[in-house]
Parts: structure tokens; C-alpha cells; sequence
């Protein structure tokens, strides 16, 4: 650092390192606040400026706008003097973060963010009936969490201010103002509108709105040229672009949020789009902007001025940005909009970073009046800021109960509501919570992240702070958990993290209705042996894909179709085809309707071929606009591993004692369950709520290898436990007493 010269500025608990930067009505120092042990940026108001009256003015209504603007996207400050001396300065964290004139957006919904953020600060900025009037990507800068910081409002001026520039003087930038501000007609918020969507133009294409050799052809550039029109690739952009840069403001977007709306609905269109079509951007159009990575690097960029004088004293333009050496060690990569966690709280205040959060400098002194207190003026508010700032570094964020950051800035707010630093301080509780919970979710532990976010939203119910001041940081968590869950809906897979970024989200925003939507989806995602019923009056269960024989997922019918269900499809078919009973020759007369024992409507249909039961999956299909099939053999032996038990009487219709009357059966089970041939659907006891997988009839399945169609599985004719995956290579056109189906139904 080069050396001081000897200054003549004396002010209480600081120490002046260097000068850094000066404009025309200041200048800037960098200085240590001795109390906090921290780097400060100081500015002093120049002597000579108290003698002019306009400019004075100016500099007290500089300071008025920036002390009513409190928001995580708009620059604020540390301290605010006028001292008995005359002397008036303010305090504030200089950044060494860059712009956003040097960031490079990997792609549009990066972008967006990014913009969204801008939108935020100067929504609330127009809330409160301020207009910047000098808004570029030089003023708006990074902290050192990559968050957008508004800076510069030192031209802002507000609903109920008069302009005091003199005729000769122009505020504000060329390539960014409006048509309105160039002609010195009266301007309001639509005006900083207008300089956004030259931002974003120069953003999107990598060029300015209008170029030309000189600042007054541009600035006529804008009062008369149409509006530029983006290339093909870019044509998503131009509505947006066509509502900001409209030369009459009654056309324009009438509120940033109305802006911000139609940038969300560009970001989730591109989101959900195939990634091959995802909106690009020119960035190799932005080589004329950007300033080497080498060079950036190692500097720190200071952006003092903002007034483009037409007068005789002119200010450093915003193409001359005054660089000053950074007091860090030089980093390798260009500047990043990337949050730099704190260090968690595993090893406490050993490992927590001493540096205070930095805030970008700004072109503006606030000079408050006599009668407003400040922090030396109280003996013990020094020493209690620093106790909750050391508590804040320790993450003792509100706990324990008697000794911790939140309770002890809340303290100091109660007794002092202007004090800043005790409102940044509270601010910052949220800010570490955040930490805390991203470094959880890096390591995976997310039931430590969920415990953490429910103490976050405990913080937010008790104490005087906005949960939308962290907008950025709940959006993160709330996005990842929708992606996360719509995946797993689309997958109709639920899983740990899905479940869990789920949670934190309901937990952030509780009544999020797009949220209540995902989870009741999310929790209709069918597990193995869930059951539906569909307008066919069948009852469903589900069966997952099985990974080891690559079956997709569907649904199988619950039991075997009935006498009942057929005969509405089979009746006046003329289906006469005589059934076999007992692997023996037809018996005349004996078809599905007249088996060759007694059925009733609810017994599994019997005595049909293969070719009929694929008949009545069609005929179905048809009348219900879905897609019903015989199984496959693959698809029916997955479902027999997923569901069915091991048989016996209790769960299965077997050939048990209650055959040994019957001399046809060679085998038997030593069991009873009182059917000697088919019984009614759903008699036995089911198997992960399916009935009838292990007995009762075997059924027709397709794809069995070199054959067509076969039979699957065990029937009223098994004993001994039969191998209830079995197949028998029955013939397809043949009738069987023992053969019966059921059905599947596909899921896209």
C-alpha cells in the first residue's frame, strides 16, 4: 500500500489507511473502524461543496434516499455523521466482488436470476418512491455471497423531490437512459424500467441498445431510432425488450414486478424445454466488454461518480472506472456470482472467518442532522454490537436463550431503530442460517439442514425480519426441491433426498400452493401392491419395474377375470370351443359358460383359448380408451416375485385333503382349504393385495419364449407346493378347466 499523505480528517474510531477514489463532491478513504477491527470505506463530503447551496442539497437528500432504502438487493451503510466540526462522512464494507458489467452468465436462466434479483431492489426502491435515475451495470455490484447489491442511488430522487441540476447538467449515463430523462422532461419509475432493458439487451446480445462515436449521438440515438430488433436465436427476448425500451413510458412495463414476471416465465418455458433448444446468448459478443481474467483478478473495482456532467468540473465517466489495488491475494478466476459459504459451526469461532460480510461502495455522503444519536453517543452500544457480532461469528445464532446474536441485536433495535448496524446484524443471522444449512446440504445431512431451516423459520415468527428478505436463498432450496420431486413423479420413484428438499420446502414456504400441488403428487407416487380401481370397475395393483429383467412399471389386476366379466363381452360370440378337464379329450357341451363343474358369476373364467382372452383385452381397450393386454411371461414372473407368497392352503386355491375323494389327483398337498376346483375370486387370503398369484387357475400369458402363448403359474389342480412360476406349453387354441387370465394395464 502506497503511503497516506498527511490528511486532515479526523474522525472518531477510525483510522485512515489510503485514499481511493474522488469526485466532485468527495472523496473516498479506506480506513479501520478501531471498535470492530474491520476495513472500512470512507466518505468524506468535500469543504468546498458546503458553499454551494444546489449541490449541498443534493449531497443531504443523497443521504435522506439511500437511510430509507433497507433491502438485501440495495447497497446500505454502516455509520452516519455530521461531527461537530463541520465534518460529514459515512461508513460503509468496500467489496473487492465485482460488477455486472464483468459477469458471465453460463446460460439465460442463470441470467435471469440474476435479473430477478435486480428487480427486487428496485421494486422496493419504487415502493418507496425512489427513482435511481442512474442505473447501469457499473452500479450494480456483487457481494461477497453473489448477491446483487444496487449501488449509486447518489443522482436517486424521490416522488416528492424537486430537481436541483442546473440547465447545463445531465444525470445519468448514455447508453442507459431514457427518452424522457435526456430531454429533462419530468421522469418517475418507468424511467429506471427503460435502463433495465438496456441492461438486459446488452446482456442477451453482448452489444449497447445504440452505439455511436460520440455520447450526444447516442443519447439522440435513443430519443429517435426505433427499437433494435435481436436475432432469430434471441426472438424469446424481444417482447420483453419491445416493453422496456418503448420510447413512450405509457407502453412500457408499468412496474418492475410486472417485468420480473415475464423474465420467470422465459426462465421455467427454457427450464422445461429440451436442452438442445435452451435459449442462447452471444457470449462471444461480449470480448469488447470484458476486461481479461488476469487483470480482473488481481483488481479491485471501485466505481465512484455516476453523474456525466455537461457543466465545467466533469466526474470519472462509467467507462473510466477508477481501479485500486485489491488488499486480498490474488485470485485466479474471473468474478462469480457463486455463494462462498461460511465455515459451519463444527469447530466454532477457530474457524469462522473474522472478515465482515463486504458491501460495495457508492457516490453518496449521508449527513444526518444534529439531533440523531449514533453509535458513540451511547458508552455500552459499541461493546454490545461487538458482543453480538462475535456471537454471530460463533453461530450462537439464537440460541442458547440468554446469549445469542439475534436476541442481542433485537435488543439494541428496541432501544435504537435506526441504528444499522444492529439491523444488518439481524440481518445477518439469516444470512449465517443459510450458511449452515447450505453446508449441511453439500454434505448430504439433510435431516441437520431441516432441523436448521425449522429454527430459520422459528427466527422469522419471532423477530422483526422478512422471510423475502432471503427471497435468493429460499428460491434455491424451494427450485432444487420441485426439480427433485417432479423428476421423482415423472420417475413415479420417491426417494430420501426428493422427500427430504421436499420437506425443507413445505417448511420455507408453507402455503405455497404450487408446493401443496408437488407434494400431493409426489405422495400419490404408487409403491409396489398399491392399489386403484379405473372406470373398467377393476381393481388395480402396482408392480415396479423389476431392474434384472428390464419390465417397465404397470398395473395388474387384482384377481382373475370373472364369468361375470367376460360374459359381457363373450355373450352371442358363439365362443363354443369345448373344454378339456383333466388333460382329457372334450367333453360335449362343456365351453366357458358350461365348464365342467359348477361355477357362479364371481369364479375365475375358465375354459377359454388364448387367442379369446387377448379378444376380450381388445374389446376392453376400446370401450375404456385404455390400453389393457395379456401379460407377458415377463411381466407376469415379475409380478409373482413382487407379490405372491409362498403357497399354501391358507393363501392359495391348491389341490389339498379336500381332493382325496377325487381319484383324478396324483398329488396333494397336506393341507385343507375346502375348494376341490376353482373357487370365487378373492376367497383365499391375498398377497401384497393381489389374490390368486400362487393357485386357483394358471393363466394365459404371451411372449413365452418360442411360443406365442403358454400358460403361467399354479391351479386348483397343484399339490405339493407346486413351482408357482412355472409354465406349461399348453396349446393356445385348446380350452382348458384349469387355464384362466387376467389382465394388465400399460403406463406411458
Amino acid at each position: 500500500m502506497k503511503a497516506v499523505p498527511k490528511l486532515n480528517i479526523n474522525i472518531p474510531d477510525h483510522t485512515i489507511l489510503d485514499k481511493i477514489g474522488e469526485g466532485g463532491m468527495s472523496a473516498v478513504y479506506l480506513g479501520r473502524q478501531q471498535s470492530l477491527q474491520r476495513k472500512v470505506a470512507i466518505k468524506v463530503l468535500k469543504k468546498l461543496v458546503m458553499e454551494d447551496k444546489l449541490l449541498a442539497e443534493r449531497f443531504v437528500d443523497e443521504a435522506k434516499t439511500v437511510a430509507s432504502l433497507d433491502h438485501p438487493h440495495i447497497i446500505s451503510i454502516y455509520e452516519a455523521k455530521k461531527l461537530p466540526s463541520g465534518l460529514a462522512y459515512f461508513t460503509m464494507p468496500y467489496l473487492t466482488h465485482g460488477d455486472f458489467s464483468e459477469i458471465i452468465c453460463t446460460n439465460a436462466e442463470h441470467l435471469i436470476d440474476l435479473l430477478g434479483q435486480i428487480c427486487d431492489g428496485l421494486s422496493h426502491a419504487h415502493e418507496h418512491g425512489v427513482i435511481h435515475r442512474d442505473l447501469k451495470p457499473d452500479n450494480i455490484l456483487f457481494d461477497q455471497f453473489g448477491r446483487i447489491k444496487i449501488a449509486d442511488f447518489g443522482i436517486a430522487i424521490t416522488k416528492k423531490s424537486q430537481r436541483k441540476t442546473k440547465e447545463t447538467q445531465l444525470l445519468g449515463s448514455a447508453h442507459y437512459m431514457s427518452p424522457e430523462q435526456i430531454q429533462s422532461r419530468p421522469i418517475d419509475h418507468r424511467s429506471d424500467i427503460y435502463s433495465l432493458g438496456c441492461i438486459i439487451y446488452e446482456k442477451i446480445t453482448g452489444e449497447h441498445v445504440y452505439s455511436a462515436s460520440n455520447d450526444f449521438s447516442i443519447l439522440m440515438a435513443h430519443i429517435n431510432k426505433p427499437m433494435p430488433i435481436l436475432p432469430a436465436e434471441l426472438s424469446v427476448w424481444q417482447p420483453i425488450i419491445d416493453q422496456c425500451l418503448a420510447k413512450n413510458p405509457n407502453d412500457r412495463y408499468q412496474s418492475v414486478a410486472d417485468l420480473k414476471a415475464d423474465l420467470m416465465k422465459i426462465r421455467y418455458q427454457d427450464h422445461q424445454s429440451d436442452s438442445k433448444q435452451k435459449t442462447t446468448i452471444n457470449w462471444a459478443a461480449y470480448k469488447k466488454f470484458l476486461v481479461p481474467a488476469s487483470v480482473v483478478a488481481g483488481m479491485a473495482i471501485l466505481v465512484v461518480g455516476g453523474l456525466m456532467f455537461m457543466g465545467d468540473e466533469p466526474e470519472p465517466t462509467s467507462s473510466e472506472p477508477l481501479v485500486v489495488e485489491a488488499h486480498t491475494e490474488p485470485s485466479t478466476t474471473t468474478p462469480s456470482t457463486k455463494q462462498e459459504p461460511l465455515t459451519p459451526p463444527d469447530a466454532l469461532a477457530k474457524n469462522v472467518a473474522h472478515s465482515e460480510p463486504e458491501i460495495p461502495l457508492m457516490e453518496t455522503v449521508i449527513n444526518l442532522p444534529e439531533n440523531i444519536s449514533s453509535v458513540d453517543e451511547e458508552p455500552n452500544l459499541t461493546a454490545r454490537l461487538s458482543q453480538a457480532n462475535e456471537n454471530l461469528k460463533s453461530f450462537r445464532l439464537t440460541k442458547p436463550a440468554d446469549d445469542n446474536a439475534a436476541s442481542q441485536f433485537a435488543a439494541i433495535l428496541a432501544e435504537y431503530p435506526d441504528n444499522q448496524a444492529a439491523r444488518q446484524g439481524l440481518h445477518k443471522v439469516g444470512l449465517y442460517y443459510f450458511s449452515l444449512i447450505n453446508s449441511k446440504l453439500d454434505q448430504q445431512a439433510y435431516g441437520d439442514a431441516i432441523t436448521h431451516i425449522q429454527s430459520l423459520t422459528d427466527f422469522f415468527k419471532e423477530y422483526p425480519i422478512k422471510a423475502g428478505d432471503y427471497q435468493t436463498d429460499i428460491e434455491k432450496i424451494t427450485d432444487k426441491a420441485n426439480n427433485l420431486v417432479q423428476q421423482a413423479i415423472k420417475k413415479r420413484r420417491s426417494n430420501p433426498q426428493a422427500s427430504d428438499y421436499l420437506t425443507m420446502a413445505m417448511i420455507l414456504k408453507p402455503n405455497d400452493e404450487t408446493l401443496t400441488i408437488l407434494e400431493t403428487q409426489y405422495q400419490a407416487i404408487p409403491k409396489t401392491g398399491d392399489v386403484m380401481t379405473d372406470l373398467s370397475g377393476y381393481t388395480w395393483v402396482f408392480v415396479a419395474a423389476a431392474n434384472s429383467t428390464g419390465v417397465g412399471d404397470f398395473w395388474l389386476a387384482q384377481s382373475e377375470t370373472t364369468v361375470e366379466q367376460f360374459k359381457t363381452f363373450a355373450e352371442n360370440k358363439g365362443f363354443n370351443e369345448r373344454c378339456e378337464h383333466f388333460g382329457k379329450g372334450g367333453f360335449f357341451k362343456k365351453t366357458w359358460d358350461k365348464p365342467p363343474f359348477d361355477q357362479t358369476a364371481q369364479h375365475p373364467v375358465i375354459c377359454i383359448t388364448a387367442a379369446q382372452a387377448v379378444a376380450y383385452a381388445a374389446w376392453l381397450s376400446d370401450n375404456q380408451k385404455a390400453d389393457y393386454q395379456l401379460p407377458t411371461l415377463a411381466q407376469w414372473q415379475s409380478a409373482q416375485q413382487q407379490l405372491a407368497k409362498k403357497p399354501n392352503c391358507g393363501n392359495s386355491n391348491i389341490a389339498g385333503e379336500e381332493t382325496s375323494n377325487e381319484s383324478k389327483f396324483d398329488q396333494r398337498s397336506d393341507c385343507r382349504d375346502d375348494f376341490v376346483f376353482t373357487a370365487p375370486v378373492n376367497s383365499l387370503g391375498a398377497a401384497t393385495n393381489s389374490h390368486d398369484v400362487t393357485g386357483n387357475v394358471a393363466e394365459w400369458v404371451r411372449d413365452c419364449g418360442q411360443q406365442k402363448y403358454c400358460a403361467a403359474g399354479g391351479s386348483w389342480m397343484s399339490g405339493n407346493l407346486a413351482d408357482t412360476l412355472k409354465t406349461e406349453s399348453a396349446d393356445p387354441n385348446k380350452a382348458l378347466s384349469h387355464v384362466g387370465f387376467r389382465l394388465i394395464k400399460t403406463i406411458d
